[in-house]
C-alpha cells in the first residue's frame, strides 16, 4: 500500500488561494467622506462663532490665503488621483491572472480528492483481500500439518508392512492353505502359524496404510483447492496494487502541478499586494486632503460673507457722499449725471 507524498498539501483545503485584495476599487468613492447636510450646517455655525471678526485687509489676507490652501489641495487631490491610477495600471491583469490560477488550482485539488478516494477504495480492498489470503493460508498451513503427520503414519506402516497389498495377500493364502490341508511336522506347522501371524499383521498394516494413503489424498484435494482460492486472491491483490499505484502516481503529479500553479499565483498576489502596499498610503492622503477641504471651504465661505459685510458698508457710506453731492448739484443748477441721477431717484430724492 502506498504512503501520501510529504511534500505535498492535503486536498482539504480545497487549495487554501491566497487572500483577495480588491484590484479596481475606485479610490475617489472608497475615500469620500459621508457628511449630513445638517451637519455641515452645524460645522459651519460652531466655525462661525470660533472666528474673529477681521479687518478688510486682515481679510485680504486671510481670503487669499484660504484660496491658495483649497488650490493647493485640490492639485494634490487630482496629483494623487493619478499616482493611484499609475498604480492601479495592470493590477487588473495580475488579479485576473492569479484568480485564474487559483480557479485551476481548485478544479485539481478537486480531481486529486477523486483519485485519492479511489486509491484508498482500491487499498482498503487489498487490505480485504490479504485477510481472505491470510485465512486460507492459515487453513492451508492446518493442512499441511495434518498431511504431514498422516504421512509419517503411513510411512511407519509401509515400513511393517514391507510388501504391496496384493503380495502380501497372495503369501497370506498360500501359507493358510498349507497350514489347513498339508500333513506337516508339527515344529513346520508352528513355523508355518508364526509366518501367518507376521504376514497378518503385515495386512493389517498395508492396509491402515493405504486408508490413510487415501485420507492423505482427500486432504490433498481440499489444500489444493485453498491454494487455488490463494492464487485468485493474489492475482486480485497484484492488479489492484498497480490500479492503486497508478492512482498514487497520478496523485503525485497533480501535486506538483498544484504546487507550480500556487507558486505562480503566489507570484502575481504578491505584485499586487506591492501594488496595494503603494496606493494605501495615497488613499490616506486623500482621505485627510477630504476632510480639511470641506472645513477650509466653510471658513473661506465665512470670511468671504465678513468681505460682502465690509464691502456693503463701504458701498453704503460711499453712496451716502455721493448722494450729498448730488443733492447740491440739482439743488444748485438742476443738472447731475446719470449715476448722481439713480442715486437720488434710488433714496427718493427725486420724485418721478
Amino acid at each position: 500500500m502506498l504512503a501520501e507524498p510529504e511534500n505535498t498539501q492535503d486536498v482539504k483545503a480545497e487549495v487554501s488561494a491566497p487572500a483577495d485584495v480588491p484590484a479596481s476599487t475606485p479610490v475617489e468613492a472608497s475615500v469620500e467622506p459621508v457628511i449630513e447636510q445638517k451637519d455641515e450646517n452645524v460645522n459651519a455655525e460652531v466655525i462661525q462663532q470660533a472666528l474673529p471678526k477681521l479687518t478688510e485687509r486682515e481679510l485680504k489676507e486671510k481670503i487669499n490665503l484660504l484660496r491658495q490652501r483649497v488650490e493647493q489641495n485640490e492639485r494634490e487631490l487630482k496629483s494623487t488621483f493619478r499616482e493611484i491610477s499609475l498604480h492601479n495600471t495592470g493590477g487588473d491583469e495580475l488579479k485576473t491572472k492569479r484568480d485564474s490560477l487559483n480557479a485551476r488550482t481548485k478544479e485539481l485539488f478537486q480531481k486529486a480528492a477523486e483519485l485519492r478516494k479511489k486509491r484508498d477504495e482500491a487499498n482498503a480492498r487489498i487490505a480485504e483481500l490479504k485477510s481472505q489470503r491470510d485465512r486460507l493460508r492459515g487453513i492451508g498451513k492446518e493442512f499441511s500439518e495434518k498431511v504431514g503427520e498422516l504421512k509419517k503414519t503411513r510411512d511407519e506402516l509401509n515400513q511393517t508392512a514391507r510388501g504391496r497389498l496384493e503380495t502380501l495377500e497372495k503369501a497370506y493364502g498360500e501359507e493358510l492353505n498349507l497350514f489347513l490341508t498339508a500333513d506337516l511336522p508339527l515344529d513346520y506347522e508352528i513355523n508355518i502359524f508364526n509366518r501367518l501371524n507376521e504376514l497378518s499383521l503385515r495386512l493389517g498394516a498395508t492396509k491402515k496404510a493405504n486408508e490413510i494413503h487415501t485420507e492423505i489424498s482427500v486432504e490433498y484435494s481440499r489444500a489444493k483447492e485453498i491454494y487455488t482460492d490463494m492464487d485468485s486472491l493474489h492475482a486480485k491483490i497484484q492488479t489492484l496494487a498497480q490500479e492503486s499505484q497508478k492512482y498514487h502516481e497520478e496523485l503525485i503529479a497533480l501535486y506538483k502541478d498544484i504546487d507550480a500553479l500556487r507558486k505562480e499565483a503566489d507570484s502575481y498576489h504578491s505584485q499586487l499586494t506591492e501594488k496595494y502596499k503603494g496606493i494605501a498610503p495615497l488613499r490616506k492622503k486623500i482621505s485627510a486632503i477630504k476632510a480639511e477641504l470641506p472645513k477650509l471651504r466653510d471658513e473661506l465661505g465665512i470670511y468671504l460673507e465678513q468681505m460682502k459685510e465690509v464691502q456693503l458698508t463701504k458701498d453704503e457710506q460711499k453712496n451716502i457722499g455721493k448722494r450729498e453731492e448730488a443733492r447740491e448739484k440739482f439743488q444748485k443748477n438742476g443738472r447731475v449725471s446719470l449715476d448722481e441721477f439713480r442715486i437720488l431717484v434710488e433714496n427718493e430724492d427725486i420724485k418721478l
